[in-house]
């Protein structure tokens, strides 16, 4: 889908108002266009770190329920490259997260709040660390153990019915065999030879430059989660506040009067 939709030339502008017009339909326009928002920001901190490091890339691309996508045309030069480009998408994700939740705390925006947490979610889920997600190109630069800690995280999600997408189905699948297929290669010598020559060779200090970024990352978007539960209400709250303000109290069909006799 991704690579159909990078041949037409509008593909970034189109792809985006049919991403738009189709979560308007679900969520109306204004959470939809704030969504598609706050996923360009995260795309973007992606194609910006991809420039700086002079990384070609295709142009970004939008897919109903499936996200977006900024592809590099060329492998990177390691694997430390490869995670602060990964990195880069969560982090301007999330400062994009922040200036919509100031928004909040400065209007009392119940949708700034929503949008927030939409946020803080969809970057820290991004930060899982399998496969070709976000996380797994990070925790490749890691340690090629990563994935298996994210097939677990994966794995416990699905079996606990926290997700039901059957992409992250897929992306799970996908992201086992990859371990899978690295663990194998190392126990036996063998080299990937897709990959630059010592791709994975990177410092010590690269290496603990890219877990304090990820964990701190992770640290910052948990606890912007549970703040934000404090300002955000739930739809049913919502709905039961509108009501009462229009004096009828949801549920007893009876007037919020008091009336004196």
């Amino acid at each position: 889908i991704f690579a159909a939709l990078k041949l037409t030339k509008f593909a970034t502008l189109g792809s985006m108002l049919v991403t738009v017009g189709t979560y308007t339909t679900f969520y109306g326009f204004p959470y939809a266009a704030g969504m598609v928002g706050l996923i360009l920001t995260h795309e973007s901190g992606h194609a910006l770190m991809m420039k700086q490091l002079k990384v070609p890339y295709s142009p970004m691309v939008f897919v109903p329920f499936l996200g977006a996508a900024v592809a590099m045309k060329e492998t990177p030069k390691n694997a430390y490259d490869e995670a602060l480009i990964a990195i880069a998408g969560p982090v301007m994700g999330t400062a994009g997260s922040f200036v919509v939740w100031g928004g909040g705390l400065a209007t009392g925006s119940q949708l700034c709040f929503a949008l927030a947490d939409f946020g803080f979610m969809i970057n820290l889920f991004n930060l899982i660390p399998i496969g070709m997600m976000d996380g797994g190109r990070i925790g490749n630069a890691l340690s090629p153990y990563a994935g298996l800690a994210g097939v677990g995280v994966a794995g416990s999600l699905i079996a606990l019915g926290e997700v039901h997408n059957p992409i992250f189905y897929l992306i799970t699948l996908a992201g086992g065999y990859q371990t899978g297929m690295r663990l194998w290669n190392n126990y036996n010598g063998v080299v990937d030879s897709s990959l630059p020559k010592n791709y994975y060779l990177i410092s010590n200090n690269q290496r603990v430059k890219i877990a304090g970024g990820y964990f701190g990352l992770m640290g910052v978007l948990f606890t912007a989660m549970s703040i934000n539960q404090y300002y955000k209400k739930s739809p049913e709250r919502l709905v039961f506040e509108q009501k009462a303000k229009s004096g009828v109290l949801p549920g007893l069909g009876l007037n919020n009067d008091h009336n004196d006799y």
